[in-house]
């Protein structure tokens, strides 16, 4: 296979050396990072509390973190609201999510050190009175089931106090200095090439080098490769934008690692048009309905994939009750998208953000409204006798409490008969690709044989074996959680590895 993949794509192709002569600068260091991510920022930070020198290099202007949760399959906080999560059905729910594919021993690795990665996040953010809020987003149905465990960071203040704090221990920050190559010397990884401003510095590391550089979506060659089905989504809210080109990925390749198996799984919520769309009723561009709404978040945006007409984007339709109706389901539904994503826990969920997405898509066009379900057909472009049929189909299974074409909860049926009517389109966005390298518990990157190459670990979305067909969202939050927790235990173990080389 991989003969094949070489032969078909020029990522595979390592770059020439850079030449001695190019180099301007040498920098020696304990741990070099690449990539001033969430994952990034964590590594350096914990690296420095532990005494070791740091350098960072980042190919943007500024560190970068995005989302709004991060979470853990415990926390302190949680433990003090009562919420405590068993590790083992953790694992085996996630497992099964997974179809398997998931490396068990990566699953347990979360599962046994998120606590106290978060906590240790924790400290760091109360320390600079960032202290997150207990996040709500749970779906209750009866399969897809999701756990408590996310938090809701102030995100950009959590990245600002990681940079600070580890500045202040001595970290140095390489801003618009992206890691282009990595060098072994007797099969170990020594340095990291990276092209500054004025021209190319060797960052020599004496214990360890930690790849957090995030996902591949930013490389149309690298999802044809590795994740096809990417490549059918037309939105990414990636930021920034560009900077996800698999960077690490590569060097790994090119260091002797390999890949997971592919098709690499992928984070694609339905936020891609506008972000309303919950449990209501889904429909095609042929005004067919084609899945059970009651689902959770990811499975909203795979089945829009499915659909004819080559587009990333359905629509739900609803009435004019539809606020009363989604405070109404919540109760039984619940999770991201839902949708409550950035509700608090204990906190009565009120459909006021929501309120304010139908707004905003009736000024962008990405909702519609119409007094009749006819000329609501003929806004979205969808064939009005169809839309018709299926809208008296699906009232018909409402006044039976009933749903015998996909199954959906009683609860979850509301009638669509009052007007004004609603189409909200909605559809997938690109957000991350988190499959990337085989590593060990230790984080280190494996060869062909599975043999870890000494001094190289990858952190955040380079390294895989986590998830497997699709992200999991059985604790919202959890690529974050994994980045928080890969970094601080990459850096952990990059510099005990380091000591007895």
């Amino acid at each position: 296979m991989e003969s094949v993949l070489e032969h078909r794509y020029s990522f595979l192709t390592p770059p020439p050396p850079v030449a001695e002569s190019d180099i301007t600068e040498t920098v020696e260091v304990d741990i070099v990072v690449a990539g001033a991510g969430l994952a990034g920022l964590v590594a350096a930070l914990r690296a420095s509390e532990l005494g070791a020198s740091v350098a960072v290099l980042e190919k943007t202007k500024s560190w970068n973190v995005r989302g709004g949760h991060i979470s853990a399959v415990n926390s302190r906080l949680w433990r003090e609201a009562g919420v405590v999560n068993d590790k083992k059905e953790f694992v085996r729910q996630w497992i099964a999510l997974c179809g398997n594919r998931a490396r068990e021993e990566i699953v347990w690795l979360y599962a046994n050190n998120s606590e106290e990665a978060i906590n240790w996040l924790l400290d760091h953010s109360e320390a600079h009175g960032n202290t997150p809020r207990l996040g709500a987003p749970r779906y209750v149905g009866p399969t897809y089931t999701e756990m408590y465990g996310a938090l809701l960071f102030k995100i950009q203040n959590t990245g600002r106090h990681l940079y600070e704090d580890a500045v202040k221990l001595g970290a140095r920050y390489y801003f618009e200095t992206p890691a282009k190559q990595l060098e072994k010397e007797n099969g170990r990884v020594v340095a990291v090439i990276g092209k500054g401003p004025n021209g190319y510095i060797r960052f020599r590391a004496k214990k360890g080098v930690i790849l957090a550089t995030g996902d591949i979506h930013g490389d149309k060659e690298m999802l044809a490769a590795y994740c096809p089905i990417f490549l059918k989504v037309k939105n990414s809210q990636y930021t920034p934008v560009g900077a996800n080109t698999g960077d690490g990925h590569k060097m790994g390749l090119w260091a002797g690692g390999m890949m997971e198996d592919k098709p690499l799984p992928t984070i694609m919520h339905p936020q891609g048009y506008n972000r309303l769309q919950s449990f209501f009723l889904f429909v095609n561009t042929r005004g067919e309905r084609f899945m059970n709404e009651d689902t959770w978040c990811q499975a909203k945006s795979l089945n829009v994939l499915k659909q004819p007409g080559n587009v990333d984007y359905a629509f739900a339709i609803m009435d004019a009750d539809w606020r009363e109706q989604l405070i109404q389901g919540m109760p039984y539904s619940g999770g991201l998208f839902n949708d409550n994503s950035l509700s608090v826990y204990g906190e009565p969920f009120t459909g006021e953000r929501e309120q304010g997405f139908l707004e905003m898509g009736l000024k962008n066009g990405t909702v519609q409204q119409a007094d009749t379900i006819e000329e609501l057909a003929e806004k979205i472009g969808v064939p009005p006798h169809r839309l018709r049929e299926t809208v008296d189909t699906y009232n018909e299974m409402v006044e039976k409490k009933d749903d015998t074409q996909f199954g959906k909860r009683a609860e979850l049926l509301f009638p669509i008969k009052k007007p004004p009517f609603y189409a909200s389109k909605f559809g997938p966005a690109m957000l991350a690709v988190v499959g990337g390298l085989i590593t060990d518990t230790r984080l280190r990157v494996l060869d062909k044989e599975y043999r870890p190459i000494p001094g190289l670990y990858a952190a955040g979305n380079v390294a895989g074996g986590l998830y497997g067909v699709d992200y999991p969202t059985l604790i919202p939050g959890n690529s974050h959680g994994r980045a928080l927790t890969w970094g601080y235990l990459a850096a952990r173990f990059a510099i005990e590895d380091g000591e007895e080389a």
